[in-house]
Formats: structure tokens, C-alpha cells, sequence
């Protein structure tokens, strides 16, 4: 598999030796065979002296060097000959490869190496997919540019495999509808644009949900909130900010950095599985560990014994012994007793209920501190926001933690545990374009800053085409990767000046660059120089959506329960007779005094001790908190 070009097994002569050496100098050409190997200075454990990094994507095995070179300002040093191009080939060949990632030193700037390389492998492997790093990352920085397209090419026939496969079984099924698939950045894609960037499915799974969140947000006039989608594993945190998800062109997975435009959504290991335990000091602890979805919880009766979120649940009384998925798979609080008995309750000396209330509070902590961190890194007042709660789990959650970070309101909507695939049907075609552009903005040549940009349009102008968006459809956003001279983080700033084909006012970008900054950071000085790291285009396909259907007339009459039963909600109060109300029954109007549960097929609407819900006209539960506005 060919990731980056790579150093030679010889002894490398040092630069101050190799003047006048041709030999030597070639050397120096070859190579970065071990790039993926060593990676960057990122570490876990930044202190530790015994700290193992796990081993690199590609192994250095699978890794052939090319000799060639292209410069930091996009001239080319050492050519690529077609001899070369002959020898790698058969190099690769010989690998007998099921996938082939290219990516060459300064290719981002220049990249006709790499494609000239592309397509002679191609052509001798037609049956190889060969990615590139001019198409799939065409960024500064050679350790994430080369990663980013190794992991394309690694789950690249996985992805192929998966589509082709879909694409013959509607077939079969005589489905007629276009397949879309869920990208990470929360648009849509057709099968020939999955093929081609199949990395861009690596983080769609919670996107819907940020989605429809945002479709459901503007339908209620609310602007700034958080989307909390709790399901049996973990949990996922998005800030919606002015009615607009937030994306950020790279991801950190596994502790790795991944260049993929995707929405900015944080993801902790706390879900209905997971699992409690005390640790050796004697502390309670929750996740990350889950019993998953075999054997699962204890109360599911599948032989699972370990105690979990989901258990603590019903011990409290919150779940119903008989009212999950309607009553199709009932559990079994004494089953889930005994797994906190065992695991929590008597290693802590507490009572069965105590334990249970601290495995629900654990959780709900460490929620909040994500929630809190996740606002104040974006420098966001979180007691502005609302919380809107989806998932099997977080309409449980959700008045836990807007009581304790202060926001005013919990938003449930109709149907939370499938809103992420409601959100599907919301989305847009969505493609990706960047240029590194390192210029200061003091220097920039506004007319070859707009052929920069035309030549971006241009390309998603294409990519629209191919997926039979209607020209009138088709919509561009801008923006340039900033940074103080200097500096080593980037701030991405919208170029709204384009778009509306306005004189360009470099001023204007810097006050908007530095008010980014303190907003970000906390402080800013203007009389810094700002300089461009690279520019970005985003071209949008819009497509007709699905939208949230009225639940019905208003009503004025009393909401009636359909049973009542003890909740334990906290130490103080002990168990509360609780009266339980079917959702199905609820309509826009009907208005719930807390303690209340509200019991659905997909998940269980909790509503604590002193907080008010209301439903409104779309079927939404607004859980009031009497937090700031």
C-alpha cells in the first residue's frame, strides 16, 4: 500500500556531508518512508516514560518510497521519471495490494506527481481503488494529509463492498428512490461520491441527530441549544449556534488527527450499557466499559450480570417493568437489583437504591463536564442554551443536567429514539473543497485570491452536477483558515465578501479574524499581523426535506395518567408516588408537574421534582427549569 514516500534503509548522509555527493543527495529526495511510523508529537500521556504509541495505520512494510521531489513552493526538484514510475509500480504490484493511498511530499501544493503516479497504477491495477492525497486532502502538513488518506484507503473497500451490495439489493427489492448516504459533515451523498472519499462516512453515524435538531430548532424559533443524544453506548454533545451546526475540518480519533470536514460534535463513552463498577480505591465509576447489546443489562434476562446505567434505572422505578418497546421486551428489576447489590451497593456499604441514584449522578456528571467543556472551548455561555434530548437514554438524562449547568429548558421531541434517522431525510448534497494559500493578509492580490476561489467553485460546481442538483440549487459558502504570524492554530473565518461579490476589505477580515480569536481564546491583539493558511469552499446541493408534522389540536383539557408508581429521584425525598402518562395521549397544550414520567415505545421522558413540562404544537415537550433565560 503506497501512504507517503519513505527513507531509505541506508545510512543517510547528513546534509553538511552531502554537498557535491550526488548520491547522497538522491537519498535525501527519497524519502519519509516512517512517516506514518513516527507520526507527530501528539501524545496520551504527555509525561509518561513508558508510553506506547499504537502501530501506524499502514505498516512501513506496506510502505514504498518514490524518488522524487517537489518543493515548499510547488517547483519540482527531482522529477518523476518515467523509469521511477515503472519501478514503484511494480513495487506496489508486488505487494499484491487490495488498496493504494498515494501521498507525496509538497503534493498539496503541486500535485501533478501524484497524479501522474495515480494514474499509472491505476492502469496496471485497474482493479485496485487508488486514493489520493491531492483529492482527499489537499492541506499543509504531511503527517495529517498522509494519514487522513490512508484511512480512506483502508475503509475504502469496506465501503465499496457495503454500497455496491445496497445499491444491488433495492435493485432486487425494485426500489426506485436515489440511495443518499450519511456523510460526517452532515450532508448527503450519492454512491459515486461515497466511492470516491469513502473516509467521509467515518463519523456520520450521530449527524443525523444534529440535523434534525437543527430542522426542529428552526421550526420552534430557537436558536442556540445543544443536541444530547443518548443510546446504549455512548453519548454525543453539538452546539447549535444562530440555528447552524457547527464544522470543523479536523477530527481527532483514537488520538490520531483526521482531515475531514465533519460536524463538531463531542462523543463520550456513557450510554445505557455501561457499566459501574468500584475501583480499587474504592470509588464509584461508570463506563467506559458497556455490556453492549449482548448479554446486555441484567434486568433484559439474557444473562448478563454486571450492573449498568440501564439497571440503576429500573431499580429507581424510572423504567417500567413493562413498558420498554411497548411492553415487546419487558425487564427485570430484581435482576437488575442483585447486579448493583453485588457490583456497587454492598462494596460501598449502601443500599441497593443509594447505590443506584450514584450511578445515575456519576453519569450525569461526567455529561455535564462534557457539555461544560464543550461550550466554554467554543467560548459559549452555556446558560444561554437549551437542551434538546433525543435517544433511547437522554430524555432521562437531560433534567439532570440542565439543572445543573443552569439552562433554562429541555426540548424532547416527538419521537427521540429515531430523530437521528428522521434527520436523514433533512439534508443537503454536501462537497468539500481546500487550497493551502499561505499568504499574510496584508499582501493578498485580491484578483488572484478570486481566481483561487473561482477554481474551487468551479470544482464543486462539478461535484453538484454529477449529483443532478438543479444550477439554482446550488449555493457556495467561503472561508479562509487564519492565524496570527506566528501562530500555530488556525481559526476558520467566513468569507462573506465573495459570496456577495463585494470590493474586497482586508481590515474587515482582520476584525472579524480577531474577534474570533477572543472569542475563542479569550483575548486578541489587533495590532498582530493575520496571515492565510489555507482557503476552504463548501458548495451545497439543496434538496426538498422532510418537516416536523403538527401532533394536533390544540387541547385545554387535563392530561390523564395511566398508572402511578414509586420513582426514587434523590436521597433526600426517597421513593415519590409518580403518576406515568402515555405519550401517545399527550397533545399541543397539555401541560405535566414534575414528578412525571411520560412512557413511549423508543425511549422514557423523565420529569424531575419541581420542573414543568408543556407540549407544543409540533409534539414537543418543553421541560422548563427555571434557569436563566
Amino acid at each position: 500500500m503506497k501512504a507517503a514516500e519513505s527513507t531509505s534503509n541506508r545510512p543517510l548522509e547528513l546534509p553538511w556531508g552531502s554537498k557535491g555527493c550526488p548520491e547522497a543527495q538522491e537519498r535525501l529526495r527519497e524519502g519519509f518512508r516512517d512517516l506514518l511510523e513516527i507520526g507527530d508529537q501528539r501524545r496520551a500521556e504527555l509525561y509518561s516514560l513508558t508510553a506506547s504509541k499504537p502501530p501506524p495505520l499502514v505498516p512501513r512494510s506496506r510502505v514504498v518510497e518514490v524518488a522524487e521531489r517537489i518543493d515548499s513552493f510547488g517547483d519540482i526538484v527531482q522529477p518523476l521519471s518515467h523509469p521511477e514510475i515503472k519501478r514503484t509500480v511494480a513495487a506496489i504490484a508486488g505487494l499484491r495490494p487490495e488498496v493504494v493511498a498515494v501521498s507525496l511530499i509538497f503534493g498539496h501544493i503541486a500535485p501533478e506527481h501524484e497524479r501522474r503516479l495515480g494514474a499509472a497504477i491505476a492502469a496496471a491495477l485497474p482493479d485496485v481503488p487508488v486514493y489520493l492525497a491531492c483529492d482527499i486532502n489537499r492541506q499543509i502538513e504531511e503527517y495529517p494529509r498522509a494519514l487522513t488518506t490512508g484511512v480512506a484507503a483502508y475503509v475504502g473497500p469496506e465501503v465499496r463492498r457495503y454500497v455496491d451490495e445496497l445499491e444491488a439489493g433495492l435493485v432486487t427489492l425494485g426500489m426506485t428512490a436515489p440511495l443518499l448516504l450519511m456523510r460526517s459533515d452532515g450532508g448527503v451523498a450519492t454512491p459515486p461520491a461515497t466511492r470516491e472519499n469513502p473516509a467521509q462516512m467515518l463519523l456520520s453515524g450521530p449527524a443525523g441527530g444534529v440535523i434534525a435538531g437543527a430542522e426542529l430548532g428552526r421550526a420552534l424559533g430557537i436558536e442556540d441549544f445543544v443536541t444530547f443524544d443518548m443510546g446504549g453506548t455512548s453519548a454525543d454533545f453539538s452546539l447549535i449556534i444562530g440555528g447552524e451546526p457547527r464544522t470543523v475540518p479536523t477530527r481527532t480519533v483514537a488520538g490520531e488527527p483526521l482531515r475531514l470536514p465533519s460536524l463538531d460534535i463531542e462523543t463520550i463513552s456513557a450510554g445505557g450499557g455501561s457499566l459501574a463498577r468500584v475501583d480499587v480505591g474504592g470509588g464509584l465509576k461508570v463506563g467506559p466499559a458497556s455490556a453492549g447489546a449482548d448479554p446486555g443489562p441484567a434486568c433484559y434476562a439474557r444473562g448478563g450480570t454486571q450492573a449498568t446505567v440501564t439497571d440503576a434505572m429500573a431499580v429507581l422505578g424510572i423504567l417500567g417493568a413493562d413498558e420498554r418497546l411497548g411492553g415487546e421486551m419487558p425487564i427485570d428489576p430484581g435482576l437488575a437489583a442483585a447486579a448493583i447489590r453485588a457490583n456497587v451497593a454492598e462494596p460501598l456499604g449502601l443500599s441497593v437504591e443509594a447505590a443506584a441514584i450514584g450511578i445515575v449522578s456519576v453519569s450525569s456528571a461526567q455529561m455535564v463536564e462534557a457539555i461544560r467543556t464543550l461550550s466554554i472551548s467554543r467560548g459559549c455561555d452555556i446558560r444561554r442554551f437549551s437542551l434538546m434530548a433525543c435517544g433511547g437514554a437522554g430524555p432521562i438524562f437531560a433534567g439532570f443536567m440542565a439543572r445543573e449547568l443552569s439552562m433554562p429548558e429541555v426540548l424532547v421531541p416527538l419521537r427521540p429514539g429515531v430523530f437521528a434517522a428522521a434527520g436523514l431525510l433533512m439534508c443537503d448534497f454536501r462537497h468539500h473543497a481546500v487550497r493551502p494559500y499561505p499568504v499574510a493578509l496584508s499582501q493578498v492580490d485580491p484578483e488572484a485570491l478570486r481566481a483561487q476561489i473561482a477554481d474551487m467553485t468551479g470544482e464543486l460546481d462539478e461535484a453538484l452536477a454529477r449529483d443532478d442538483v438543479a444550477a439554482s440549487d446550488r449555493e457556495f459558502r467561503f472561508a479562509g483558515d487564519m492565524r496570527c504570524v506566528g501562530q500555530f492554530h488556525e481559526l476558520a473565518i467566513h468569507l462573506a465578501q465573495f459570496e456577495a461579490a463585494a470590493d474586497w476589505h482586508p481590515e474587515t477580515i482582520a476584525q472579524v479574524f480577531h474577534e474570533a480569536h477572543d472569542k475563542a481564546y479569550g483575548h486578541s491583539d489587533t495590532g498582530i499581523a493575520v496571515e492565510f493558511v489555507n482557503l476552504r469552499a463548501e458548495g451545497i446541493g439543496r434538496r426538498s426535506k422532510a418537516r416536523f408534522p403538527v401532533a394536533g389540536e390544540h387541547r385545554s383539557d387535563e392530561p390523564v395518567p395511566v398508572a402511578r408508581r414509586p420513582v426514587y429521584l434523590d436521597r433526600r425525598s426517597g421513593f415519590v408516588d409518580c403518576p406515568v402518562y402515555r405519550r401517545s395521549e399527550l397533545g399541543p397544550g397539555h401541560r405535566l408537574v414534575g414528578p412525571a414520567i411520560v412512557v413511549q415505545r423508543d425511549t422514557t421522558v423523565l420529569i424531575q421534582n419541581g420542573l414543568r413540562g408543556e407540549i407544543d404544537e409540533l409534539g414537543v415537550i418543553h421541560v422548563r427549569t427555571g434557569g436563566e433565560p
